[in-house]
């Protein structure tokens, strides 16, 4: 790693496991200080551990990102101690109900919008403030081919991540010129424990796919890593994919 990234403060909302924790690894290799955060803080502290084993800054926290209250409070306590935020990653996310509209649980249904969307509008709109009072910053939100694609089964992941799409074009267009980059980044197929579960259930063309083909968690962490650094501003307010081969080329992949 270059240290990129020293001096820099970032969150990541959903570290625990996946993406998430290898993207605070990344992070904190480039030089970041990192804030892990998950609804239970010791799920992080196996996380933290690699990245201070490894020289780097890290701590864990308690946040559940549907929850407004902690999301802010996490933001709060992050400036407040490190006296900046620069990044902000919304990772958190679930994958269901996997089943037919009329087969899903309606509150299981909402929860997955209120972690896979929500969740990610309680980080953007608590950090945001801070942003633009800095005229800088950094946000991504976790976005997928879901997003576009209907998938028989997958009507509350599909409609969450759709929802978030727009969701990261609106912010895009009210921080332009501010100095905020936004991003949607779509991770591609990744072996982590989200995807192994979307397969569980023989619904759709997905269970037809092997998820020891996939990539590994640490190649979307270090897609989304190098979009916080200033090689990737010209990309801020697109959605960007990891399969999208220049992406790949200027990311190092």
């Amino acid at each position: 790693m270059t240290q990129k990234l020293i001096n820099k403060v970032a969150i990541v909302v959903g570290a625990s496991r996946g993406i998430g924790a290898a993207t605070g690894q990344a992070l904190a290799a480039e030089g970041a200080y990192v804030f892990l955060a998950a609804p239970a803080p010791e799920t992080c502290e196996p996380v933290v551990e690699k990245i201070r084993a490894s020289n780097g800054q890290a701590e864990a926290h308690d946040c559940d990102a549907a929850n407004s209250d902690q999301v802010s409070a996490l933001v709060k306590q992050a400036v407040e101690r490190r006296g900046r935020i620069d990044i902000m990653i919304n990772c958190a996310g679930i994958m269901g109900p996997v089943a037919l509209v009329e087969d899903c649980d309606p509150q299981a249904w909402a929860q997955c919008i209120m972690v896979n969307m929500v969740g990610a509008f309680n980080g953007c709109r608590a950090v945001l403030p801070y942003f633009r009072k800095a005229g800088q910053g950094v946000l991504i939100n976790m976005s997928t081919g879901a997003a576009f694609h209907p998938l028989k089964g997958w009507s509350a992941y599909c409609s969450s991540k759709a929802g978030l799409l727009m969701l990261s074009k609106i912010i895009s267009a009210e921080v332009a010129g501010s100095g905020i980059r936004v991003f949607s980044f779509q991770p591609g197929m990744v072996n982590t424990a989200l995807g192994r579960e979307s397969m569980k259930i023989d619904i759709n063309q997905v269970t037809k796919y092997n998820p020891d083909t996939f990539a590994p968690p640490t190649e979307p962490a270090r897609a989304m890593t190098w979009l916080c650094t200033d090689e990737a501003a010209d990309l801020a307010g697109t959605e960007v994919s990891i399969t999208d081969p220049d992406f790949r080329k200027r990311a190092g992949l």
